[in-house]
């Protein structure tokens, strides 16, 4: 009997112990998985730097700021050149978008007026030293965003937006022109006598040269009062062979 009884307790506290509810470690078990961290958010899309922008308008967003760059302004670059710069460089890409360097606009106000918008000589004003009758001429050219900034129809050779923005149009205009010349040298110095001597002078001294395509025959056959053939010879030489390498160093374009 107590032999018995002993087989009973033994399975009844089998039987109790065994199938007793789940403790905590089941409870951890259930418990849903724990949510995967968030990805990080994107990185922002480069910003490019004015050098490779091709401007959307002729009106820089902003007043221009000074700005620090990798390479120091050479003692020879006045210091509105790099007040001027990002600006300058958004205008001209507005007309010629990539097909020119802005160094041509650069060197070429260099030669002008050395950054001074209230620089006057005998006949011109401003930074790109426009004379009268050719700035009352590109206020009528100018995209209606210049002229908003200038609403005189003689044109504002000393405000520096309108002043760029004339420069950069009548360049590309006058490189446009002279798509026939012989090289893209002889393009370029053909488009600055033009600008500074007017291209019609150079249409007559083109037929006198014999229809040559290379701007020393042209500059060669010059008819002008010596003053003024020294003056115009001597003008895209020293933009482009003086001027021109100090601001691709600079410029870095």
């Amino acid at each position: 009997m107590t032999r018995g009884m002993g087989w009973v307790t033994w399975l009844g506290a089998l039987v109790l112990f065994g199938c007793r509810p789940a403790g905590p470690a089941t409870e951890e078990a259930a418990a849903p998985p724990a949510s995967e961290p968030a990805p990080p958010p994107p990185l922002p899309p480069p910003v490019a730097s004015p050098a490779d922008t091709v401007a959307d308008s002729p009106i820089p967003p902003r007043e221009p700021e000074p700005r620090r760059y990798a390479t120091e302004t050479p003692a020879e670059i006045p210091r509105e050149a790099l007040f001027y710069r990002d600006n300058f460089i958004r205008i001209w890409r507005y007309y010629f978008n990539l097909a020119e360097s802005p160094t041509f606009g650069f060197a070429q106000v260099h030669q002008e007026s050395r950054w001074n918008t209230n620089a006057k000589s005998r006949f011109a004003s401003g930074l790109a030293q426009f004379t009268p009758g050719t700035a009352a001429d590109f206020s009528k050219l100018l995209p209606p965003e210049v002229q908003a900034i200038c609403p005189s129809k003689t044109g504002c050779p000393t405000e520096p937006n309108w002043a760029l923005n004339a420069l950069s149009l009548y360049d590309f205009r006058l490189h446009k022109s002279f798509g026939w010349a012989a090289s893209d040298d002889d393009r370029w110095r053909l488009a600055l006598a033009a600008y500074n001597g007017g291209a019609g002078w150079l249409q007559k001294e083109r037929a006198r040269a014999g229809g040559s395509a290379k701007w020393a025959d042209i500059v060669a056959a010059c008819m002008r009062a010596p003053q003024y053939c020294k003056e115009n010879r001597d003008y895209p030489v020293r933009i482009l062979e003086k001027w021109f390498p100090l601001y691709q160093r600079w410029l870095g374009i």
